[in-house]
């Protein structure tokens, strides 16, 4: 473990869409040693014929990065710190990647949409050293022709926790400590705290997702039944919180709800479901650890959820979790 910290870290980034571009352009402006998988040979040609990956971003400026990327066959080592910025459908097909990739100390984590990603991961690869994510940062894809990625936000924010009591802590501060570096306002955190912030993020991303799902509507139309059923997923929400002894404040479904009709009044991309609108397109979606998740630990915890059930039985056809999480 020692001679990790006589040397840059090896950071290998999996998936080259805005979050994956944006966390290998900022830990590549810091010095690390990095690399970018990407599954797309288009992707990767067009970066070469740029001399590297153009990033507009909020942060670092507009600026231009020389990555190192490549496919999964084309990359031959070993990485000591393995970054997951794939949909939550891919990641159980990049399991024999990760699996070849690691070595008996590597890290992973995953900085997809949703709750309890970390708790699958470790329950298919328990081997592995798994960290619990989650990042703030809006990145979005700008521009596939010029091949230009856009990272919105004037902040990033990444928060780490791991359950592990054997994971190697001076390996977790020396991971933040290059992400500080990078410009990424990084904490470790406690696996209470951290699972507190978490869930407080699936209330405000969840129960609006799903109620446009269900309802194929957006948030204009969360009005009348539909927002009583929005109300319903929330509170859903909040008696799974306290199953798993997670503590979520008492002001904070009030606030989410002010906010939330202020965030209706808005006019932009930011209204509509991600999901929805991936079903109609026919592209992978994020249900499982927005919707499915919360069954699955439903069952675990021993508690009734009617109105996600009614979601999960619309939508079992898009269930990859089911059987995945023995």
């Amino acid at each position: 473990m020692f001679n990790f910290f006589k040397r840059n870290l090896k950071y290998l980034v999996i998936g080259a869409g805005s979050t994956g571009a944006t966390f290998a352009c900022f830990l590549n402006s810091a010095g690390k040693n990095v690399t970018l998988i990407s599954k797309y040979e288009s992707v990767i040609q067009l970066a070469k014929k740029n001399g590297g990956i153009k990033l507009k971003s909020k942060v670092k400026g507009d600026k231009k990065y020389k990555i190192n990327i490549k496919t999964e066959k084309e990359y031959k080592t070993k990485a000591d710190v393995i970054i997951l910025c794939i949909r939550t459908p891919d990641i159980i097909s990049a399991f024999d990647f990760i699996k070849r990739v690691s070595h008996k100390n590597t890290v992973v984590f995953s900085i997809a949409n949703g709750f309890g990603i970390g708790y699958f991961l470790r329950k298919k690869i328990p081997y592995i050293n798994v960290v619990d994510a989650n990042f703030v940062g809006k990145c979005r894809w700008y521009d596939r022709n010029s091949g230009e990625y856009l990272q919105l936000r004037e902040y990033c924010e990444l928060n780490l926790s791991s359950a592990d009591d054997f994971l190697d802590k001076k390996l977790l501060e020396k991971i933040k400590s290059d992400f500080i570096q990078a410009g990424m306002n990084t904490s470790l955190m406690s696996s209470k705290q951290f699972n507190e912030i978490s869930f407080e993020r699936l209330i405000t991303r969840s129960p609006f997702e799903a109620c446009c799902v269900y309802y194929d509507i957006n948030a204009h139309q969360i009005t009348g039944e539909k927002r009583e059923f929005f109300e319903k997923l929330c509170e859903e929400l909040l008696i799974l919180a306290k199953a798993m002894n997670i503590n979520i404040r008492d002001s904070f479904l009030q606030e989410y709800y002010s906010n939330f009709e202020l965030y209706k009044e808005r006019d932009d991309a930011n209204v509509y479901s991600s999901i929805l609108n991936d079903f109609k397109i026919g592209q992978k979606s994020e249900i499982d650890f927005l919707f499915f998740i919360v069954l699955e630990l439903a069952k675990e915890y021993n508690v009734n959820l009617p109105c996600y059930s009614m979601i999960a039985e619309k939508f079992k056809e898009y269930n990859t979790l089911s059987g995945n999480l023995c």
